[in-house]
């Protein structure tokens, strides 16, 4: 009896011990049941439609063989948009594409075998079946590749570390090439070598300024010299052929060194799961690249005024970190290219020392820059011929019309296909010192043409809105409210527009139109070898008077557009703390601004700013909720965001409860009965969506080429096709609302997400913005652009300050999200988790409701970046102040209902009800509505995964207990036997 008393006390303890950890885990993944779901692929059944119900359809059957047809569509515009993105740096005497001959090769370099498919964030998974290497690629374009090397890459133990302190390329050492390696191309494999180097960062990842060898981990490191001359030095390879796999600005002079022997180099970025084809076309000749660059390619990474003030910077009297956008709007090119024009010029000290990095005794354009803004080649040589100009200030445009003529293909080049070139538009403002801050140069529009063959011409015409190129002055008298400062303005003066190769190109178009003989002799090309420029590829408008009128209100909600922003600046809290970088003196160039000290000020701002009820606010009881449901979600389809009556109505059906729940997102938010509100998926990813598809097995949906390549092919058909083909995964995988695309600018070549967001140049972010997000809208999903805004690095980024000027605020960050909600039409953002200044992003009034919602006109819904279980982010003051919903936290929404119930606040329901008409808005506007009808019965979801957890903890309370019965009976049982 005592064995059974022991056996049962044992499993007591056993089935309690289970139970306790059972209903631990089971806590633990329902509060992060939205990550549970993508993890084991579950998903909300889809309501079936058909072709009457299909309020957003797609191009094709939802059924399994549509989606192999969807696939085949998607994967061949991934590869055309790799060929058409591909930037060709270099291709001396024609050596690209290979010959039908040249096919047996030797791949150098040990990420041609661990390749970088993209940068690591939110996004699918990488379908293994439908990958595409390098290798398989060649091998399939017909090529015959070197294995023994190729296979020691493989093995090998070597691998990139992306870590600080020992940030690490991942390349061999030059120990690893035996001389059983090299002798595998001595007598073949040898026509010609292919020299991959990549370079990888991600999400929390900036790239190291330092790495593990002491150097930019942007550089040209000792294994890639080696290996490089090694290649040379075996006299074995009449071509040397480097792809560039990296989505980050690498130094890239060494290409035209002659000591590296390299012959040809492309710049791929990042291929996804297809964009390898594409690589392999363009090598072959099945395509021609027409690629141009979305960044400044430097001499030294370093030498970017922003990369002064990038990375850890924590304040000397607090805990929280910052950074200072001390170069004002001169990021990228803005900087190189203005700095250059003074130069040329002999003004304000452009040629001094302050910012040279190459020859430390005076900066020179020529040693600072190997590859501008906007540079690329192509197989064909083209020329571009600016046939018009109008600034037509009724219709507020420029159009510009240019002649593109394929001129033919060098001498000895084996293409025999047609060939593609980018028109880029680009202007320069009159500026004098002491106006707001202008670039010599800026980008404004572009276009592309169409496949032309030798000798044929096409008429580009590119027409752009003369907003993008006015300049934001703080002080300037407001034109349509004088009491206000600040304002949009066009400064009296010649405007000049011109084409280029380039944004450089471009830049000495306009100075050899404006200066004449003052520059003859000093105009360079990035290589320094002098240029006459082109003066009949630029054109002068003049601009009689002052204009700060036409953009002093919103074009789109004749809000007045006006200075909103100084505490966006450090020097509001602390006087002269920081001097910003200004062209009328180039020894501004920025130092490093550490240790800061916070002033009071700032940390009540930071830390104080608490909710308070305004003594307007509304009764509580003003508002109906719970009212008979009589409008439901599909009846909402259409209805204008205007038609408050209408609205209203549909919100007051809606108890508190439900109010409360839309605002806690977690990768989506439950069905809702009383409106036949279906349950809706919401996701993640640029670069696709993070989920599987409801059909053909549910394989990971496409994992599309990264949105840096996207972006280098310049391409408005390529950006849209790209926005219908990720809806397309959306309607195919049940997705309503999707974080995508990236917004945010290449504020420095070592921003860890570069590969994931558009471009440096704020317009060209604009201009693509707008399109994809416009063609994700049009079938029904709803396009929450991130990282909204100013997500300007990844270290620290957890509250960190984000200070810089209005006018670059206004000019850089704001603007490179303004087309996709002005333009595209985009229905919902998804935050940054930084602060605007001192203030939280999630909480910043006046650029949540003063801009995205007064200037803007923007009606979609606004969600958080994941805030789960952080307590600095405030529930109550985000809400107030302009966020909708709050990612991967469900508890934000008990704690709403929580505060309503006990403190009856008007105020908070009222802005809680703004937040749902946001929310819904976005939702009668989405594919969430295919399959309903006015019969629909929503009914709720609960995954498999929780039923089973409910079912085991039930299991194990049923085992403790009985098994705790029968110790306690057993010790009964002995102690009777013991009184007898």
């Amino acid at each position: 009896m005592r064995r059974q008393s022991n056996l049962w006390r044992g499993m007591t303890s056993v089935f309690a011990f289970l139970l306790s950890f059972s209903l631990l885990m089971t806590q633990l993944l329902l509060s992060w049941s939205g990550q549970v779901n993508v993890f084991l692929n579950v998903t909300a059944p889809v309501i079936e439609a058909d072709a009457s119900t299909m309020q957003y359809k797609s191009d094709y059957e939802l059924s399994d063989e549509g989606l192999q047809q969807m696939l085949a569509d998607s994967d061949k515009h991934d590869v055309q948009t790799m060929e058409e993105g591909a930037v060709l740096l270099k291709n001396e005497q024609a050596v690209l594409p290979l010959s039908s001959e040249e096919r047996s090769v030797t791949l150098f370099g040990r990420a041609a075998a661990d390749p970088v498919y993209s940068g690591n964030a939110g996004g699918p998974g990488m379908d293994e079946a439908r990958k595409v290497n390098l290798y398989s690629a060649l091998q399939e374009a017909g090529f015959k590749i070197n294995d023994k090397l190729f296979d020691a890459y493989t093995n090998s133990d070597v691998a990139r570390v992306k870590a600080s302190p020992d940030w690490f390329i991942g390349e061999v050492e030059n120990s690893f090439y035996t001389s059983e390696l090299q002798a595998t191309y001595q007598a073949d494999y040898n026509d010609a070598a292919i020299v991959m180097l990549s370079r990888d960062g991600g999400e929390g990842k900036d790239l190291a300024t330092s790495d593990i060898d002491g150097i930019s981990y942007l550089a040209l490191h000792d294994s890639e010299k080696d290996l490089l001359k090694m290649i040379k030095d075996s006299g074995k390879f009449t071509k040397t052929i480097v792809l560039i796999n990296s989505a980050y600005a690498m130094e890239l002079g060494w290409i035209e060194e002659e000591e590296y022997g390299v012959d040809a180099a492309l710049w791929i970025g990042n291929p996804g799961l297809k964009g390898f084809t594409g690589v392999a076309n363009v090598l072959t000749g099945a395509a021609d690249p027409s690629g141009r660059l979305v960044d400044t390619y430097a001499a030294d990474s370093l030498s970017s005024p922003a990369v002064s003030n990038a990375g850890d910077f924590k304040y000397a009297n607090d805990d929280g970190h910052y950074i200072v956008e001390a170069e004002g709007i001169y990021q990228g090119y803005k900087y190189y290219e203005t700095r250059y024009q003074d130069a040329v010029l002999g003004l304000n000290n452009a040629d001094s020392s302050a910012g040279a990095f190459v020859n430390k005794d005076s900066w020179s354009y020529a040693d600072e820059m190997v590859y501008t803004f906007g540079y690329g080649s192509s197989y064909a040589e083209f020329s571009q011929e600016l046939t018009s100009v109008n600034w037509d200030r009724q219709a507020k445009t420029v159009t510009a019309t240019v002649k593109v003529t394929n001129e033919g293909y060098p001498e000895g080049s084996a293409y025999t296909g047609k060939s593609k070139s980018v028109v880029q538009l680009y202007a320069q403002l009159p500026y004098e010192k002491g106006q707001a801050e202008k670039s010599a140069i800026q980008l404004i529009g572009f276009g592309k043409t169409g496949e032309l063959s030798a000798g044929e011409s096409e008429e580009v015409t590119v027409t752009v809105d003369e907003y993008l190129f006015a300049t934001y002055d703080v002080n300037a008298e407001n034109g349509a409210d004088p009491a206000k400062k600040g304002s949009y303005v066009y400064d009296p003066g010649d405007y000049y527009f011109a084409i280029g190769n380039d944004s450089h190109d471009a830049l000495n178009n306009i100075l050899a139109r404006k200066e004449g003989a003052n520059v003859q002799g000093k105009l360079l090309a990035a290589d320094g070898s002098n240029v006459e420029g082109k003066p009949e590829n630029a054109a002068a408008v003049a601009l009689e008077s002052l204009d700060n009128t036409s953009y002093a209100k919103s074009q789109y909600t004749d809000e007045v557009v006006s200075n909103r922003f100084d505490t966006v600046d450090i020097n509001t809290f602390a006087e002269n703390t920081v001097t910003y970088l200004t062209r009328s003196d180039w020894n501004t160039y920025p130092q490093p601004y550490k240790d800061i000290t916070a002033t009071d000020d700032l940390k009540s701002t930071m830390y104080d700013q608490k909710y308070q009820k305004p003594a307007d606010a509304p009764a509580y009881d003003s508002f109906t909720q719970g009212a008979e449901a009589t409008l439901k979600l599909l009846d909402m389809k259409d209805v204008p965001f205007e038609d408050d009556e209408t609205w209203n109505k549909f919100l007051d059906q809606l108890t508190v409860s439900e109010l409360s729940a839309t605002i806690g997102e977690n990768f989506g938010q439950p069905a809702v009965k009383s409106i036949n509100k279906p349950a809706n998926k919401n996701t993640d990813g640029p670069s696709g969506s993070q989920s599987s598809y409801l059909y053909g097995g549910n394989q990971p949906a496409t994992f599309h080429v990264v949105q840096v390549v996207a972006a280098s092919t310049w391409s408005n058909e390529l950006i849209a096709e790209r926005g219908n083909f990720i809806a397309e995964d959306c309607l195919f995988s049940g997705t309503s609302q999707l974080w995508s695309p990236g917004g945010n600018l290449h504020r420095t070549p070592f921003s860890g997400r570069n590969f994931e967001y558009y471009s440096e140049d704020s317009i060209l972010t604009y201009l693509m913005g707008a399109t994809q997000t416009e063609a994700m809208q049009a079938k029904g999903l709803t396009a929450a652009i991130k990282h909204f805004v100013a997500n300007d690095q990844e270290t620290n980024r957890q509250e960190l300050s984000t200070f810089m000027t209005e006018q670059a605020y206004r000019q850089g960050p704001l603007k490179g999200f303004e087309g996709a909600f002005t333009k595209g039409g985009a229905l919902g953002t998804m935050m940054s988790f930084s602060r605007i200044g001192g203030q939280l992003a999630y909480s910043d009034n006046a650029t949540l409701k003063q801009v995205l919602r007064k200037e803007w006109g923007f009606k979609g819904v606004t969600i958080t970046d994941s805030v789960k279980g952080n307590p600095n982010i405030p529930t109550v003051e985000s809400l107030v102040n302009g966020t909708d919903t709050f990612n991967a936290d469900t508890g934000r929404a008990s704690e709403i209902l929580k505060y309503l119930v006990s403190k009856k606040d008007g105020y908070v329901l009222q802005e809680l009800r703004r937040a749902n008409k946001h929310f819904y808005y976005s939702l009668a506007n989405s594919n969430l509505l295919n399959g309903l009808t006015d019969d629909t019965e929503v009914e709720g979801f609960t995954p498999w995964w929780q039923t089973f957890l409910k079912v085991t903890n039930y299991v194990l309370i049923a085992l403790t207990a009985l098994s705790a019965i029968l110790f306690i009976r057993s010790g009964l049982r002995r102690n009777d036997k013991g009184g007898e």
